[in-house]
């Protein structure tokens, strides 16, 4: 999926390899319509800095962005370190992190500093851990220092939230440094409306929902640094990131024939914060390399939120009132020797981590006696897991056009419960790897991977919360296990004259305990307590949804990335497509049928047109996206999401030397947000009992976002 995050980080960084990279081949002459244009040697694909002159780039992000044929990538969810932390290498080394966007990291590195950009592929990536079938390498210059600066801000109404960042990095003699900092702010609304009917489609009731008011704040503090050491190069950086949102939502019933009937309000405020230290160190034995990776995480998140409903006379009916404390960790060593041996590598390694979440929950009930604590499982509750993996890679390259690469890797891990649910779990899981890639023509190859993949476990999964203004209990299961996907992969990097670029991967799913929602029960609280006047000893347990696993399922994927370059029909103009689609089927638990996944969308769409003009020296253009219905499929309900699509109109200029001015129209089509929510009794292999229809938009469209940028 493509991600949007707006955490900020510095690049670590090892060696400085802007001396020691291969020297691309000459251009072909395939390129000649371009001032400059890419070269490849086997699998390495290189852009130079010249050829991303037209775009007038700022940073490398600007230079990534528009790198023919490639996507970042910030890793999918998959256990341990080397699956999650995406496709972006600087001067051939790894960003040691994984709670830190790669746009981020890319945007701090200015593009003075940058000498090339490679798109690494077949023997270029084989053996790399993440197990990608594409990496991109920021090749840096061993410049004394520079820095970028950007301020700005968006408007929303008559509001103006601002935003920016500031950083500096540079070398001296062989210690390499960075710090920086950035901060970002919006304040948005989203009025909107709901209708309900009955199973026969007959009116029950209507809400105005002239909320929520949303305010959102993030910053953060980083810094990096890398030096020799005993005769090796250890690199660290660390951040210190923080958020805030605050949202205030009000609903407003009404009859059929518009009477005033009950009103909701609810005041939601959540907090976060974040530390991560990343370590690497890196040394060559002779033959063999060294590659150590120390890493730790501590996130704290807070919810604090109070909702109430009132009737036409504004008595209180009930309020609730939830808090939440989570305080997570995550701790994660990995080793790994590698060496060449001609046509062949070998690596293998071993990775431990230690992981927590230890999650506190208090949530009351006021229906006008006073605040009463309520019972929920799971919600108090010390998750631990201890896990370990083995792994050993083999890389063959027969001959300059070949590469065959085949891993093996097997983990165990140990999950502990502590508190209101108390147990112990076990996993173990193998992961055996086989892939080929064939290079064909100067610039073009294809690949065939076969893989057993095994999912991440998301530790908040496990425990449970309220989610007071939908009515549900958000339920955590200790028995989740990690989805398991067995994977036969074809994908092809085709590379076309003028530097247009296709790349294509189409997958055959097939998974085991595929992880979605299954029902639940507990004990009923007002059967607990038999002097309780509203007790039904015959209804003793109570049912809620819970992220679970629902056996054996199948699904294909195709995932696209086509950059078209325009200029037969407008000097400057180019499109870039980032696409993805699903087909999914899996045995529903409930009712027996096939149906899709829970939350998997069946498309996903990207597009961005550009236009670049030299002489004037700026550029504009349109981006577009738009994601498919995304459905969840609770045990009594269904419950249908989509919104957009989302249009924004740009336009940016360097004509004043050493700045870049850009402004944004966004969500110039006031794109629209929809949710439709199908309730059944007793649950869906029963009859359908009633429908509730959202509708939202954003109070003001298009809003504007204004930002100066230069570097120093």
């Amino acid at each position: 999926m493509f991600r949007r995050m707006m955490a900020s980080a510095l690049a670590l960084t090892g060696i400085a390899y802007a001396q020691e990279a291969p020297t691309p081949a000459a251009p072909g002459a395939d390129c000649t319509p371009l001032p400059a244009c890419s070269a490849s040697v086997s699998g390495r694909v290189s852009y130079d800095t010249a050829f991303f002159a037209q775009f007038n780039p700022q940073n490398a992000l600007d230079m990534v962005r528009q790198t023919p044929g490639f996507s970042l990538d910030g890793g999918d969810d998959r256990r341990g370190f080397s699956g999650a932390v995406g496709n972006l290498l600087i001067d051939g080394v790894r960003p040691t992190s994984k709670s830190q966007s790669l746009e981020n990291i890319l945007s701090r590195i200015p593009a003075s500093q940058v000498v090339r950009v490679e798109v690494l592929r077949g023997a270029e990536v084989a053996g790399d851990a993440s197990g990608q079938a594409q990496l991109v390498n920021v090749v840096r210059t061993p410049s004394a220092g520079s820095g970028i600066w950007r301020i700005g801000g968006e408007h929303y109404r008559e509001g103006m939230n601002p935003q920016g960042e500031l950083s500096w990095s540079g070398r001296r003699g062989q210690f390499e440094y960075g710090v920086g900092v950035d901060y970002y702010s919006q304040g948005r609304d989203q009025p909107g409306n709901r209708r309900y009917e009955f199973a026969n489609g007959a009116l029950e009731k209507t809400a105005d929902t002239p909320g929520p008011a949303r305010q959102f704040r993030e910053g953060s503090l980083n810094a990096n640094a890398a030096f020799p050491l005993l005769g090796g190069r250890l690199s660290a950086n660390g951040q210190y990131y923080a958020n805030r949102f605050h949202g205030l939502s009000n609903f407003f019933y009404f009859d059929p024939v518009g009477a005033e009937l009950d009103s909701e309000f609810d005041n939601l405020t959540e907090k976060e914060n974040n530390f991560e230290l990343g370590v690497n160190y890196d040394r060559d034995f002779g033959p063999w390399t060294l590659a150590l990776v120390g890493l730790h995480n501590r996130e704290r998140y807070r919810n604090a939120e109070a909702f109430s409903s009132r009737d036409p006379a504004d008595a209180l009916n009930f309020a609730f009132d939830q808090d939440i404390d989570n305080l997570s960790r995550e701790s994660i060593a990995r080793g790994a020797l590698s060496r060449s041996l001609g046509q062949h590598r070998l690596e293998f390694g071993a990775e431990a981590a230690l992981n927590s979440l230890d999650a506190e929950l208090v949530l009351t009930l006021d229906d006008g006696g006073g605040p009463v604590v309520q019972p929920l499982d799971n919600s108090n509750v010390l998750v631990e897991e201890e896990r370990a993996e083995a792994f050993i890679v083999h890389s063959w390259r027969p001959d300059e056009n070949w590469t065959i690469e085949t891993r093996l890797a097997g983990e165990q891990s140990t999950l502990t419960f502590t508190g209101q649910t108390n147990q112990s779990v076990e996993l173990a899981f193998f992961k055996p790897s086989v892939q080929v890639s064939r290079s064909f023509g100067e610039r073009n190859q294809a690949r065939l991977r076969l893989y057993r993949d095994v999912g991440q476990l998301d530790f908040n999964d496990f425990v449970s919360a309220a989610g007071l203004t939908d009515g549900l209990i958000v339920g955590g299961n200790p028995d989740l296990r990690p989805q398991i996907d067995l994977r036969a992969e074809l994908g092809a990097d085709l590379r076309f004259p003028g530097d247009a670029a296709l790349n294509l991967t189409l997958t055959r799913h097939w998974y085991e305990d595929v992880a979605d929602q299954v029902k639940l029960q507990a004990r009923n609280p007002a059967d607990a307590d038999p002097a309780d006047p509203d007790a039904d000893p015959s209804d003793d347990f109570v049912f809620f949804d819970a992220p679970g696993n629902i056996g054996e399922a199948d699904a294909w994927s195709l995932a696209a990335n086509l950059t078209l370059p325009l200029r037969f029909l407008l000097p400057g103009a180019q499109v870039t497509v980032e696409s993805e689609f699903w087909q999914t089927e899996v045995t529903d638990p409930i009712t027996g049928r096939i149906r899709d996944f829970s939350g998997r969308p069946e498309s996903e769409v990207d597009i961005e047109f550009r236009q670049d003009l030299t002489s004037p020296r700026m550029a504009w253009g349109v981006s577009y996206y738009k994601q498919g219905e995304n459905t969840g499929f609770r045990f009594n309900e269904t419950d249908t999401y989509e919104e957009g699509p989302w249009v924004d109109v740009f336009v940016e200029t360097t004509a004043i030397e050493g700045l870049r001015l850009r402004f944004v129209a966004a969500n110039v089509a006031n794109g629209e947000i929809n949710r439709e929510r199908r309730f059944y009794a007793p649950d869906r292999a029963g009859p359908l009992e009633n429908v509730e229809r959202r509708f939202r938009q954003f109070g003001h469209a298009p809003w504007f976002v204004v930002s100066v940028a230069g570097s120093f």
